[in-house]
């Protein structure tokens, strides 16, 4: 080879080795990486789960049909007009005389127009009720399809938290572990100290387990709720903003409840539905007056042998005069019945209050729960770093080490599951008040940051901010 073709050659590996370096081949297109898919929020997710709800769907075409109460109870104060065609066969046969046969046909007009029919105007002031009990029951399934969706998107959240921990959790044991079998093997540990650190690592084997399959649960759930793929979630800030509950008032609260809950407010419609229905049953003992025409020309299959032209006009009043005890019986019934819808009415306002007090109780103490187990977690971290330190100048023992590295995760674990407790606390405070809506959940989703956003760990924590074991 001579002198220019050595240099081409060189020169030619320069170049490959330049691309290689850049990332590329020569004569190959460079892919550009694929962006990773944007976090979902609580927002999204609820919107989601409103769109595919079934129970959602079906309760709004139930309001639909609830909707067409109204019309149909006022066609019942109406005149009715009914029309008809006929044609008829009529044969007359008279003794001593030739059979005459003819056909006839015509049509006919008629008109009805109620007077006074106090049970079609009982039951016109019913349709007010019925539609505004679709339109409650609406508001109701809607509201619990927010409720739910924010329940499975936090459980999912706290199912990441909870692997997560375990996984720290076993990491922590399985590094105490190592070096337990490295002081065996010197001789500074005793095989009890190795075989409590041995089965406390399985215990953490077994709890990561555990939390992976909560979490795959979790992910389902969320899944079946909004009917799309999982999509990573985003998270609750490091530090998030303490939600805030107005009014502070718990006898506000409960009075809200009492009354404006869907569940009460829907048995209070039963009621008053109960108590017209009284007044339904008890219009069986009035008259009813009607006016009725009616107009046929021409005979339409009358019997008549020659064309007939009939025009009637009535004025009719009915008049109940027996009926075998039986209108006595449906009323006593309808008492019963109205009756036992108050007090269904009055048992629901009583658990409305009780449910909104468990949630003011729940979410309250949630808060100071949240403040306590900070502290908490704090002290433990700090008591877990005295303590090995502790151990490696041979004041503490192997099984404090591990005790301590125990009490650490399992109040940071139960900081975690406060915070999401402590906000599905007040949604489910608002949703007894019939106050959540799509405007709650935005309040809470401003919360909420970016998938990493305030909560990714530093080289010195975890994710969940649990210091790194020391060795």
């Amino acid at each position: 080879m001579n002198k220019h073709g050595g240099m081409l050659l060189i020169l030619l590996a320069g170049c490959i080795a330049t691309a290689a370096m850049a990332g590329t081949v020569v004569g190959t297109p460079t892919t550009p990486p694929v962006p990773p898919a944007p976090a979902v929020d609580l927002m999204t997710i609820v919107d989601q789960a409103i769109g595919h709800d079934a129970d959602l769907a079906a309760a709004e075409a139930g309001y639909a049909a609830a909707r067409q109460a109204r019309p149909i109870a006022r066609a019942a104060l109406l005149p009715r007009i009914d029309g008809g065609w006929g044609r008829g066969y009529n044969r007359i046969a008279n003794q001593g005389y030739t059979p005459v046969a003819y056909w006839q046909s015509g049509w006919t007009v008629s008109l009805s127009q109620p007077l006074f029919d106090w049970a079609r105007w009982t039951g016109y002031q019913q349709a007010d009720l019925v539609e505004a009990q679709g339109a409650l029951t609406y508001a109701d399934a809607r509201q619990s399809t927010i409720l739910h969706a924010a329940q499975a998107y936090f459980d999912e959240l706290a199912a990441e938290d909870e692997l997560q921990r375990a996984t720290d959790y076993r990491a922590a044991v399985g590094t105490q572990l190592d070096e337990l079998r490295r002081r065996r093997a010197a001789g500074d540990a005793t095989l009890i100290d190795l075989r409590e650190a041995d089965a406390l690592s399985q215990q953490a084997q077994l709890q990561q387990l555990d939390a992976t399959s909560a979490l795959h649960l979790k992910r389902q759930a969320l899944e079946l709720v909004t009917g799309q793929p999982f999509t990573p979630l985003s998270r609750l800030a490091a530090t998030p903003v303490r939600p805030r509950l107005e009014p502070a008032d718990l006898d506000s609260w409960v009075a809200q409840a009492s009354t404006q809950g869907y569940t009460v407010q829907l048995k209070q419609l039963d009621s008053q539905i109960a108590k017209l229905d009284v007044s339904k049953t008890r219009a069986a003992h009035y008259p009813v007056v009607n006016l009725q025409a009616g107009y046929t020309p021409a005979g339409a299959a009358s019997g008549y042998a020659r064309p007939t032209t009939t025009t009637t006009a009535m004025l009719t009043v009915t008049i109940p005069l027996y009926s075998g005890g039986e209108i006595q019986a449906r009323l006593r019934q309808s008492f019963a019945q109205r009756d036992q819808a108050e007090d269904a009415a009055e048992s629901a306002a009583r658990e409305a209050g009780a449910a909104a007090r468990d949630a003011y109780t729940r979410f309250t103490s949630g808060l100071a729960r949240i403040d306590l187990l900070a502290r908490i977690a704090q002290s433990s971290r700090d008591a877990l770093a005295a303590t090995r330190i502790g151990y490696r100048v041979g004041s503490r023992t192997s099984t404090d080490v591990l005790r301590a590295t125990d009490t650490l995760y399992t109040n940071q674990r139960d900081l975690l599951r406060a915070r999401y407790d402590t906000i599905l606390a007040l949604l489910q405070l608002k949703a007894q008040t019939a106050a959540l809506n799509v405007d709650e959940v935005a309040a809470v989703n401003a919360q909420l940051a970016a998938a990493g956003a305030g909560s990714a760990a530093s080289p010195a924590n975890g994710r969940n901010g649990v210091a790194a074991p020391a060795h």
